[in-house]
């Protein structure tokens, strides 16, 4: 049979692998806080917000979109600019209201990365991974087992010779 400090061996052995391997093939996050960007808030003449509207951003000189999205249920939609110039904003809600807003940018406007917010690193666990992994460690030590039971039993059938 196996004896006990094998088995709290492979035990020690099996938690570090399941703890471990989930930090190591996880995939990790951080967020920051940016300045710099533009608002442009939408509104109707009632003064109502054009909430999810669509809104298309055009850098300067470019007909191809820099950007593509809604307003927010307040009507208002941030970007931010790469470059100076003049951007063009259009805003459609789908019922034949459109809105074109021509913004100004100025070198002053340009991006400024703050440092990560407190919290921000965290690290992806998801249920697959962590399934994943448990099958893994117990099919490893499952092997590992069978394994040293057929060494044993290899031993035990030598027939000594006379």
């Amino acid at each position: 049979m196996i004896t006990l400090r094998l088995v709290s061996s492979l035990g020690a052995m099996f938690l570090m692998v399941l703890l471990l391997s989930c930090q190591v093939l996880a995939h990790g996050v951080q967020g920051t806080v940016q300045s710099g960007g533009l608002a442009v808030a939408c509104r109707y003449s009632t003064s109502e917000p054009m909430d999810y509207a669509k809104v298309t951003v055009l850098a300067p000189g470019s007909s191809q979109p820099f950007q593509v999205g809604h307003t927010d249920k307040n009507g208002r939609f941030c970007f931010f600019p790469d470059a100076p110039g003049e951007w063009r904003v259009t805003a459609e809600d789908g019922m034949g209201h459109r809105l074109e807003v021509k913004v100004p940018v100025t070198d002053q406007n340009t991006l400024k990365t703050l440092p990560p917010a407190a919290g921000a690193d965290s690290v992806a666990h998801t249920r697959s991974l962590r399934v994943l992994t448990g099958l893994s460690a117990i099919f490893g030590l499952s092997g590992l087992l069978f394994w040293i039971q057929g060494i044993r039993a290899k031993r035990g059938r030598k027939e000594p010779q006379s």
